[in-house]
This record gives C-alpha cells, sequence and structure tokens, in this order.
C-alpha cells in the first residue's frame, strides 16, 4: 500500500511542517530514546522503558510521514497503528522486520496502557532498544537528505 491509498482509505493527510519542527521532534525521540536506554535493566520499571522506547518510534514513525508531506488524521481510529504502518509503507518495505516488530510492540504497550499485562522480558526490551536505535538513525539519513 502506497501513500496515495493510505490517503484514498481516509488514513492519512496532507501536511506541510517545516524541517526546524521536524528536527525538534526528532530531538525529542532521540532524548526519550536515550533515557529509555540509560535505564535499560535492573529497575523494575521495565514497563516504563519499553513505553518511552514504544514512544520513540512513534515519534520516529511521525517524522517518516511528516518527511513525506503527510501525518495520520488525528481523528482517526487508531491512530498509532496508522502512524505506524504508514511509515512502513512510506520507507517502501525498508526495515520491514523491525516494522513487523514494531507493530507487535504497539500491541504489546496498549496492553501495558490499557490491560493486564505486567511484565516484560529483557530480551524483549533489548529487542525494542535495537529497533528504536535502527528506525532513529534512518531518520536522521532522511534528514540529512532533505537538507541537501
Amino acid at each position: 500500500m502506497n501513500s496515495q491509498k493510505l490517503s484514498n482509505n481516509d488514513q492519512i493527510e496532507k501536511f506541510t511542517v517545516s524541517l526546524a519542527d521536524i528536527e525538534n521532534r526528532r530531538k525529542k525521540a532521540r532524548r526519550i530514546f536515550n533515557f529509555a536506554v540509560k535505564n535499560l535493566s535492573g529497575t523494575g520499571d521495565e514497563d516504563i522503558i519499553y513505553t518511552n522506547l514504544y514512544d520513540s518510534i512513534r515519534m520516529g514513525c511521525e517524522i517518516v510521514l511528516w518527511l513525506s508531506g503527510y501525518r495520520a488524521k488525528k481523528s482517526s481510529e487508531g491512530y498509532h497503528y496508522i502512524t505506524i504502518n504508514a511509515a512502513g509503507e512510506l520507507l517502501n518495505g525498508d526495515m520491514s522486520n523491525e516494522f513487523q516488530r514494531i507493530q507487535k510492540m504497539r500491541q504489546k504497550r496498549n496492553r501495558f496502557d490499557y490491560g493486564t499485562l505486567a511484565s516484560i522480558s529483557e530480551a524483549e526490551l533489548k529487542q525494542a532498544m535495537n529497533d528504536a536505535r535502527v528506525l532513529l538513525n534512518k531518520i536522521d539519513d532522511l534528514i540529512k537528505s532533505k537538507e541537501n
């Protein structure tokens, strides 16, 4: 599914944002990611760290959309799902394995916040950290290419 199909499905809309705003969002995503990495294990707050890693990924996915001139419609159900799905589509299948795990991470984070899930494994935390790092590094590359 490409951006036109996503737009036709009434999930995303055209959106213009400055590179300065994109850079501010990138810095915030990096700060949240760095905080999570610094507190990765042994704190007893693994669910909070996992949520922080998820938030850095979600912001990264928003940046992918912004760089392409889109955003998920705020009024749409499943805003996070649409944002993550659209970012994966806009990257043309690049990072498809990471995006499969990110969608599972989104579901797990949702169960933390709204359900009864109470724990996260060290391996899941480390995988989430690696996926977030790969995405944020990809975004750095995309921003550099826009600036040049």
